[in-house]
Formats: C-alpha cells, sequence, structure tokens
C-alpha cells in the first residue's frame, strides 16, 4: 500500500535541521540555508550561493533568492505547525546578493491566526539591505495532497489526455 502522503511533516532531521521534502533524505539544505540563532518567532540564517546558482557575474539567480526566502519562511514557522504550504510570496530585490559570500536572512512571524500564518524576511550584508519578502502561508487540511493526486489523474474536460499544472 502506497504511504500516504498527507501524513507527511517537516520534523527535524537527525542533526536537527528543519528540511524540505527533497532535502530531508541527505539531511543537508541544497540552497544552504543554516539556521544561525532562533527565538520563539524569528530565526536568522547564514546563507552562501553556491556558485552553481549565479545569475550573472558573481551575484545570486533571483530564483535562488525567492526559494531561500521561502525556506526560511516556512521555517519559521514549521518550528511551530509542521504541516504548512505556501499560499503566496512576494520578494523585493533591493541590491544584487553575492556569490559564495556568507549573508543573513533574518525572517519572524507577523501574524498567526486559525490556519493563516504571516511572515517576513530580510536578507542583508553587512547590515545593507538586499532583498525582502514576505509570505502568507497556511496550515495543511487533511487530504491536501491526496486531493492535488487527485486532480493530476482526472481526465481533461477536452478528453485529449491527462492535465497538466505549471
Amino acid at each position: 500500500m502506497a504511504e500516504d502522503p498527507d501524513a507527511f511533516a517537516v520534523e527535524p532531521s537527525p542533526s536537527g535541521r528543519f528540511l524540505c521534502g527533497g532535502c530531508a533524505p541527505h539531511d543537508a539544505c541544497r540552497l544552504g540555508v543554516e539556521i544561525a540563532d532562533a527565538r520563539d518567532d524569528a530565526v536568522r540564517f547564514e546563507v552562501v550561493c553556491p556558485p552553481f546558482w549565479h545569475g550573472g557575474p558573481g551575484v545570486a539567480h533571483g530564483g535562488w533568492i525567492a526559494a531561500v526566502f521561502d525556506d526560511a519562511l516556512n521555517v519559521v514557522a514549521l518550528r511551530i505547525e509542521p504541516r504548512l504550504v505556501t499560499k503566496s510570496l512576494t520578494v523585493s530585490y533591493l541590491r544584487p546578493v553575492p556569490v559564495g559570500r556568507p549573508v543573513e536572512v533574518s525572517a519572524r512571524i507577523d501574524r498567526h491566526a486559525g490556519r493563516q500564518w504571516e511572515v517576513s524576511a530580510e536578507m542583508t550584508l553587512a547590515d545593507t539591505a538586499l532583498a525582502t519578502a514576505r509570505a502568507e502561508l497556511r496550515t495543511r487540511r487533511p487530504l491536501h495532497f491526496a486531493h492535488h493526486q487527485a486532480r493530476l489523474t482526472r481526465p481533461s474536460p477536452s478528453g485529449n489526455g491527462p492535465r497538466t499544472e505549471s
């Protein structure tokens, strides 16, 4: 019998990290996100953009920056609620982020009510803001992933094959 996808929850790894489903089997974040300090409603991370994530000469790709923010913004709330999904993510790119140099990401919970979480973060280098982000997270409803799988297996309305989602 297949494993229940809705039983998935982000729990600390053997080394104590909060890792996504893709990184958990390796017990290492492939984005380079590491917790440096944690309080109840805020977490500080040290992050280094690997060279293979460069977007231009010596600067991080914007997709890497957005992925780091998505990870950090979830981790700050995952310490309290292990069944979260991102509803929306907004990133403001202020200055180039260097490749290969440690930068700091500070993430905090701004508001939590019921299933709704509002979180924000800032990426800095030597007290200079490089980027900021805000996200809305939701505590997953039961059967969240099961419903997703069912949508993917339903025939398309035209009958021309499986539907794809982007």
